[in-house]
């Protein structure tokens, strides 16, 4: 996969963050409940690509229960004349640390097919894949949907400092692959829903990262509790690919609302 599609899925769709946290805290949930949805519109240039969305909800599982989030991404309309996408990402999340338990991957991009299944074995650092057998990883790592709630959870703040940064450690593809982003400004973006102040934040630029400018890539979150992304632009050989939040239910602060 191209590093800046996936750089874009990993902050999109659930994106693997994790700093300085104590990877065996508890932390109060104030930012997600189950029944969320987000949907977004997504957009090559001037042209209406696609359409991703994103649910969380709860299931059990034999004496327990975990959170079940799913995301769905899938080109529509024009678009569809030149690639058909469907691409679904789901994990199992533990309802009280936020860490996956289980997730599944599963893309269907014209001819390309691709299915895999892993299991994570936090206490012994290491992963079981379907595809691939084991795989020793960082014991804070995370799947790209796990990691964009578990961010929302315990990683953003009601303030950060210019230039703060927020580590990024994912395990996708069979690899793991940290990456950072870096907090720019607060400012307020238009929307159908009105104007959100939001953050913004940008990659900080390294060897490994794929961006070679800030302004390859911008994710403005809501600065209002929930953290979900509102708008989302990058830069790409092929033209700019942008994201917007176009609907929603059941967030747990309202929309907008500065906490």
């Amino acid at each position: 996969m191209n590093k800046k599609l996936f750089v874009l899925l990993s902050l999109f769709f659930p994106f693997s963050l994790f700093s300085q946290i104590d990877i065996d805290s508890v932390t109060a949930n104030n930012a997600y409940m189950p029944g969320e949805k987000l949907i977004y519109a997504i957009k090559y240039g001037a042209i209406k690509g696609g359409e991703a969305s994103m649910t969380i909800d709860i299931v059990p599982s034999g004496d327990t229960y975990y959170f079940y989030v799913k995301a769905n991404a899938t080109t529509t309309g024009f678009a569809t004349n030149f690639a058909t996408i469907h691409d679904i990402y789901e994990s199992y999340i533990d309802i009280s640390t936020g860490y996956p338990v289980k997730s599944v991957r599963n893309i269907n991009e014209a001819k390309y097919k691709y299915f895999n299944e892993v299991w994570f074995y936090r206490e012994q650092n290491y992963v079981l894949t379907l595809r691939r057998g084991k795989h020793y990883i960082p014991q804070n790592a995370l799947d790209l949907l796990s990691a964009f709630y578990f961010a929302r959870r315990h990683m953003f703040k009601k303030s950060f400092k210019k230039g703060e940064t927020i580590d990024l450690t994912t395990f996708f593809e069979n690899k793991v692959f940290p990456i950072k982003i870096k907090y720019k400004k607060t400012e307020k973006v238009k929307s159908k829903f009105g104007k959100i102040r939001c953050l913004l934040f940008v990659p900080v630029l390294e060897v490994r990262n794929p961006f070679k400018k800030e302004d390859d890539l911008r994710i403005w979150f809501s600065d209002d509790g929930n953290y979900i992304p509102v708008k989302i632009k990058m830069k790409t050989k092929i033209g700019v690919i942008k994201a917007k939040l176009i609907n929603y239910e059941n967030l747990k602060n309202p929309l907008g609302a500065k906490k």
